[in-house]
């Protein structure tokens, strides 16, 4: 019987207004010991076990200097000014076990330059493994854009808003009904908001973790090959594993037996049997 490689592949954000400190967050998944001067602590993990390899990944027009893990989110925290300001962007993906360290390496190299340094993103990659059969990595990318110069830029910027003739829209006064007049007796234009890239487009995700699968299925086999997809959206009849945490692997990693886990290593051999006796009924009816 064949075990299937495990897909993970999920996105979130790092933000101020959920009491989040994105210095805390580059230190734990890096291991390592990080100033956070928002806060005048210092983050210490460089006792974290795990932690197999750690790299940043820079625009070409990035300051060399952000290659330095604690210089790189200091300058997001500083540009940062707002209370509830978005820091960073974490993709999490599980590397398949099936590969060797140098192609899991080789793997998440191109896939976060495809989707993520190449649209202008910095990236602060960690590599954990204790050994416990759940390789993955952190990918923590910065949210502001940066202009060739190497500085940040802005995330959002002001422009006229725009009838479906592509006219601008007057500023109207409501107690005239006429166009408002500015200081200088300049006509004044509606203007609205928009995000300077479209890094904030919930398409995105999808597209991300597409992306994720189909690299990876480069170097599977066809009976490992990954789907982005959930088992509904595929149309087969396999069951979704549940979150493990880090108590039940604990537990694994002493010799006991988690329930959580074996549940998910039950539910794993099923599907395995399951989408082999699917592809047999594929083949078949070719």
């Amino acid at each position: 019987m064949v075990l299937m490689a495990i897909y993970h592949c999920s996105v979130k954000i790092i933000g101020r207004s959920k009491g989040k400190s994105v210095i805390a967050a580059a230190a734990y998944r890096a291991g390592e010991k990080l100033y956070d001067r928002e806060t005048g602590l210092i983050h210490d993990f460089t006792r974290k076990g795990g932690v197999v390899h750690r790299e940043i990944l820079l625009p070409d027009h990035a300051p060399k200097e952000y290659l330095d893990r604690q210089t790189l989110w200091e300058s997001v925290t500083k540009v940062e000014k707002k209370s509830n300001a978005q820091l960073a962007r974490e993709v999490e993906i599980a590397l398949p076990v099936e590969f060797s360290r140098e192609l899991q390496l080789a793997v998440i190299r191109e896939y976060v330059q495809t989707n993520f340094v190449s649209a202008g993103m910095c990236a602060d990659v960690a590599i954990h493994d204790k050994k416990n059969g759940n390789p993955h990595a952190h990918i923590l990318l910065t949210t502001r854009p940066m202009k060739a110069d190497g500085t940040w830029g802005a995330k959002e910027k002001k422009e006229y808003a725009r009838d479906v003739n592509g006219n601008r829209i007057p500023l109207i006064d409501k107690k005239t009904g006429k166009q408002k007049l500015g200081k200088r007796n300049e006509k004044l234009w509606k203007r609205i908001t928009v995000q300077a890239n479209d890094w904030n487009d919930r398409g995105n995700v999808e597209k991300w973790r597409k992306s994720w699968a189909d690299i990876c299925n480069r170097y599977l086999s066809v009976e490992q090959q990954i789907d982005h997809r959930s088992y509904k959206r595929q149309g087969l009849p396999l069951e979704p594993t549940i979150h493990e945490g880090y108590r039940a692997r604990q537990m694994e990693q002493r010799g006991e037996v988690s329930d959580r886990c074996e549940y998910n290593r039950i539910i794993k051999q099923l599907n395995s049997v399951t989408k082999e006796w699917f592809q047999t009924m594929k083949n078949y009816t070719k």
